[in-house]
């Protein structure tokens, strides 16, 4: 990714993803069910319009490919008046566990790619202070998963899926997961655990995802991966004093 941002007032900054090999491309700050995702690029202030000192940058993070909206920039001010050729630059949104499923789905076990979409602004400039861009911004895989596993057990992945209530092989599973979401909303926290856990020996039993699996990482595919999250899932669950 390499992006200019060029001002009415002929302030200019470019912005690119890190060029040093090995600089964290994205980082996750786990968080009770929400967490922070930073996206870093740096900007190179190129030149820079007399009376101002820095940019500001805001906008929202899609998912590339039209996949869907996935957060709001924190607002980040860029300093412009500095010796430095360029500076690292933390792109920050808040995301859920939801969310973060959602883009495994997405990305398959490939690359991550999400859009930016930016707005530049300089409060000092006195010509038109606005500029937007667009794009694409890529993660290695190796990278993401790095970062997902540092979001480690905090992160509670939730899965939607259909459950019949009236028939069918899941039914013992929905069931479960009823008794536990009326019990969580009674503040039985003990129970609703308990209920939890047998929800998941019956979802195993099934045999739909697969269990203790030893492929590659790169010969998984997305049952194998949903198989490994609910082995990590239920070793929790055994862990977890009863």
């Amino acid at each position: 990714m390499v992006a200019d941002m060029k001002f009415e007032d002929g302030t200019h900054v470019r912005l690119r993803a890190p060029e040093q090999h090995g600089a964290a491309a994205v980082g996750l700050l786990p968080g009770l069910g929400a967490h922070r995702l930073a996206v870093r690029i740096e900007a190179e202030p190129r030149q820079v319009a007399d009376g101002v000192n820095h940019l500001s940058l805001s906008g929202e993070v899609r998912a590339a490919e039209g996949i869907g909206w996935i957060g709001s920039v924190l607002p980040t001010l860029v300093p412009l008046r500095t010796k430095a050729t360029s500076m690292a630059v933390d792109l920050v949104v808040p995301v859920t566990s939801a969310q973060l499923l959602a883009l495994e789905e997405h990305r398959a076990g490939g690359d991550l790619a999400v859009l930016l979409d930016l707005q530049g602004t300089l409060p000092q400039s006195t010509a038109h202070p606005a500029v937007g861009l667009q794009e694409t911004y890529r993660v290695a895989a190796s990278t993401w998963e790095r970062q997902l596993e540092s979001v480690g057990l905090t992160a509670s992945f939730t899965v939607t899926v259909p459950l019949p209530m009236a028939h069918g092989p899941i039914r013992q599973a929905a069931e479960h997961l009823c008794t536990a979401d009326r019990q969580i909303t009674a503040g039985e926290y003990t129970d609703a655990i308990r209920e939890t856990r047998l929800a998941l020996t019956s979802m195993r039993k099934l045999g739909v995802w697969p269990s203790g699996g030893a492929k590659k990482r790169d010969d998984q595919d997305q049952a194998d991966r949903y198989g490994i999250l609910l082995d990590r899932i239920t070793d929790q669950a055994a862990a977890t004093p009863r």
